[in-house]
């Protein structure tokens, strides 16, 4: 408990922590989203394979182009919750450290070394289950680029 006993919540009760949670789920799948852009439009910027003198390459370009572009989202994605942690909430010492346990959180590998406030803990929780949405997303457009660019056979993914 701190010192007003609120086990760490101040003044914001849970009803504002799950609202702030609710946001930050909804920021994460925003940041997604425009990942998910970014990619389209890279993937039409991108030669295709199949129409390429150089098929292997062009479809190595579009599966690298692909991970570095969601990769660069999910960083992203884990700022936006160690921006949270640190500088609105002051759970860690260094914005490395908020960083470090968001990032664990959000592959919900976790950092046992370092804890949110009682008060705070929920929310954490919370961005674990967002990065297990955000990674099968990611995972799932991973896939109809490995299925556009595939040079072997016809169109497999309908489109």
């Amino acid at each position: 408990m701190d010192a007003a006993g609120t086990g760490g919540m101040g003044t914001d009760g849970t009803g504002v922590q799950l609202l702030r949670a609710v946001l930050m789920v909804g920021g994460t799948g925003v940041v997604q989203v425009f990942a998910q852009l970014v990619l389209g439009y890279m993937m039409l910027i991108l030669p295709h394979p199949r129409a390429s003198s150089r098929p292997t390459f062009f479809m190595l370009a579009h599966s690298v182009v692909a991970v570095l572009v969601l990769m660069a989202g999910h960083m992203l994605q884990v700022t936006l919750w160690a921006l949270l942690y640190h500088f609105d909430w002051g759970e860690f010492r260094t914005f490395g450290e908020a960083l470090y346990f968001s990032l664990a959180s959000f592959t919900t590998v976790g950092a046992s070394e370092f804890t949110l406030s009682s008060g705070h803990r929920m929310v954490g929780a919370l961005e674990s289950a967002a990065g297990m949405l955000m990674f099968g997303w990611s995972t799932a457009l991973l896939v109809r680029v490995v299925l556009r660019t595939d040079p072997i056979g016809g169109r497999r993914d309908g489109s």
